[in-house]
């Protein structure tokens, strides 16, 4: 018997190839099969070579009647892939969603099959291009397409591709009937048919078992909490309660399913409910407990779908705050000082202080020089509480109070049982503490040679190896350094490495000493007395005494000075018979070089009457940025620094108006030049 011939005309060459492998898989090889998926191919001898012509549309019919062919033709009806229905699963109700195709009844056709597939509850749009309005479709996000993507307008978000419709079983059975054919591979097509409905339903499975062990894992997250936790539906029905806030709440277990008001009428959610706006941190007073309580609302597609409630015992929350506040005060973790501690209005420390706060929004290595008792400490925790690491660690450490021995356990820790005497589980140094904040390194300038080299490797690798140890721990530190010491002498003697000197001196900060800022004396004086509540009046001639006493100590002195005071004086009024007699001594010695207020003030009226004012506040302005950086310097390197030229001749005659004037001090021997307190007042005056 001859193979009948099925002649495939279709639209595009996706739906040929479609329509063919469908054919093959109901028919296999009883049939041949001719495809022309462009209409002006068709030759009457392809035509009259076929036994059944089978269109993908009916809008192909008319021109295939008007061949008056004598061929049966046949519109073939299409069904949809089952198994790309599954992306539409996800869609909420009354989506808005485009179906887009080249032909209004394929449109409308396609629709319908949906809809008697359950999607009716999708609000689906029909969109051919050239014949939908345009605006219509502007608002909206999401887009189903048969195989056409470039149909789709370009502003849709989501685009799902049901591919190319497949040939419906019913068009199977007619063409089987209208050429004689067997049925035999029939249940293969349905087979395949209901596949697609057995691989949705497995995956619906694995879906509903993935969601019960979400929700147990769920549960146990919620339970590990230690805050109270309830969900509710936009109901207000409670959909979920953990652990805690049973406790918290002394609930009954059946809390689940009933209405927020049976169970925590006080918590005033229904305001929440209403303005859909989350309430952080409200305190509550419930069961005689005080709780904090955070209300969220959820949302979906901007609708409310439902609230959670999560609360804390205020009490518990306390306890926990002082357990961290003791044990971080046991390390010595925290600071205690800030800008506003920093006491004085002399033009030395608000500059002092402005360029530290500046210094403290970089994370770069600070390096603080100053004498003993300039509060080179309390630089260093203002600049850490004024960083981006002020929520972590501050850890301190002094060289000076550390043994060689020591030292390098303490800095990097050890692993147990490194040495005699190490604790069995070993101990984590100063650097890993300060993980995450700021380490202090005071006295840096103490350090050996030894300990200098491993500094150097840690501010390098940003790592440390315990003693003992065989791993490297990284470490997030900021390193600030201080010192009392001149470290360019000390390079210059081979105590201190110059590569870790320009290591640690990234950002200098240079403290100005207490004779440097006498201004400040009788302010830090008032502060000291208010600190320790008591009120007391200095003498005339103790103001002068306390004022040409160069207090080398700086703050620190000054501050044992007020304690003295407090112990010593009966009454109010301190006279000079209260004073110490070191400080009496020393009159003596000032007052032969005495450098009142009004004398300052001769000094700058006597340099004023020449015409060389600019060039003296160039110099002294060269000379203050030397003094800065612990050096002296001679008339060659002076001249360069000047903003102007000024000849060798002209250079040593201001010089020596400023040596009489006490304003430098001129070395010999090659010593080179430097400013004096008295320069540095006038430098100031002459800014001003």
């Amino acid at each position: 018997m001859k193979k009948p011939t099925i002649l495939l005309v279709t639209i595009s060459k996706k739906v040929c190839k479609t329509f063919e492998e469908n054919l093959r898989m109901f028919f296999g090889s009883k049939i041949y099969i001719e495809t022309c998926y462009e209409f002006l191919q068709l030759t009457e001898k392809i035509i009259h070579n076929a036994d059944l012509i089978l269109l993908s549309s009916p809008v192909l019919e008319d021109s295939i009647k008007a061949l008056n062919s004598s061929i049966p033709v046949m519109v073939a009806r299409r069904s949809i892939r089952i198994a790309k229905l599954e992306q539409l699963l996800d869609l909420a109700p009354k989506t808005n969603i485009l179906l887009v195709t080249n032909y209004i009844n394929n449109v409308r056709d396609s629709i319908d099959l949906l809809h008697s597939f359950g999607f009716g509850h999708l609000n689906l749009i029909p969109y051919v291009p050239g014949i939908a309005n345009v605006k219509q479709a502007e608002n909206i996000d999401f887009a189903i397409t048969l195989g056409q993507d470039e149909l789709v307008p370009k502003h849709i978000k989501k685009i799902i591709n049901l591919e190319n419709r497949p040939i419906d079983l019913t068009t199977m059975l007619d063409i089987a009937r209208l050429l004689n054919l067997s049925l035999e591979k029939a249940h293969f097509y349905t087979a395949e048919f209901f596949r697609d409905f057995v691989k949705m339903g497995r995956n619906l499975s694995l879906s509903i078992q993935n969601e019960k062990q979400l929700i147990q894992k769920l549960e146990s997250v919620l339970n590990a909490v230690h805050e109270g936790i309830i969900g509710l539906d936009e109901k207000g029905i409670i959909t979920l309660i953990n652990e805690d806030a049973h406790q918290i709440l002394q609930l009954p277990s059946n809390c689940i399913g009933k209405h927020y008001n049976e169970v925590i009428p006080d918590f005033q959610i229904n305001e929440t409910f209403v303005d859909q706006k989350e309430q952080l941190d409200n305190l509550f007073q419930i069961n005689n407990r005080s709780l904090l309580v955070t209300k969220v609302p959820l949302t979906f597609d901007k609708k409310l779908t439902g609230l959670v409630i999560t609360f804390q015992d205020v009490t518990r929350v306390q306890r926990m705050e002082q357990e961290i506040r003791r044990k971080s005060a046991e390390l010595g973790l925290t600071t205690k000082y800030s800008f506003d501690n920093i006491i004085g209005n002399s033009h030395l420390l608000v500059s002092a202080k402005q360029k530290a706060i500046r210094l403290a929004q970089s994370d770069y290595t600070v390096l603080i020089t100053g004498e003993n008792g300039t509060g080179k400490e309390v630089f260093a925790q203002a600049i850490h509480n004024n960083s981006e690491r002020k929520d972590g660690p501050f850890v301190a450490v002094n060289f000076a109070g550390l043994t060689e021995t020591l030292i390098e356990s303490e800095l990097f820790g050890y692993e147990g049982g490194a040495f005699t005497g190490a604790k069995k589980e070993g101990k984590m140094g100063l650097f890993e503490l300060a993980h995450n904040g700021t380490i202090f390194m005071d006295e840096i300038g103490d350090a050996s040679l030894s300990i200098q080299s491993s500094l150097l490797r840690v501010l390098q690798e940003r790592q440390v190896m315990r003693v003992g140890g065989h791993k490297v721990i990284p470490i997030n530190v900021r390193v600030i350094a201080a010192t009392n010491q001149n470290v360019h002498q000390m390079i210059q003697d081979g105590t201190f490495r110059q590569d870790l000197y320009y290591r640690l001196n990234v950002l200098p900060l240079q403290l100005p000493s207490l004779r440097e800022r006498k201004q400040d004396l009788f302010i830090l004086i008032d502060f000291f007395l208010k600190l320790l509540k008591k009120n007391l009046m200095f003498d005339s001639s103790v103001k002068n005494l306390l004022m040409n006493y160069n207090w080398p100590g700086n703050i620190r002195e000054l501050e044992n000075f007020i304690h003295y005071l407090m112990v010593i004086v009966e009454g109010n009024m301190v006279t000079e018979n209260h004073i110490p007699e070191h400080i009496l001594l020393s009159q003596e010695t000032v007052n032969s070089s005495d450098n009142s207020l009004s004398e300052i003030d001769e000094t700058l009226l006597f340099l004023k009457t020449g015409n060389f004012i600019e060039d003296f506040k160039s110099i002294l302005q060269a000379l203050w940025i030397c003094k800065k950086r612990e050096i002296s310097v001679g008339r060659g390197v002076m001249q360069e620094m000047l903003p102007y030229f000024l000849s060798d001749s002209q250079l040593r005659h201001r010089l020596s108006i400023l040596n009489k004037a006490k304003c430098i001090k001129v070395g010999i021997k090659k010593q080179g030049t430097e400013i004096t307190e008295v320069g540095v007042e006038i430098l100031h005056r002459l800014k001003l």
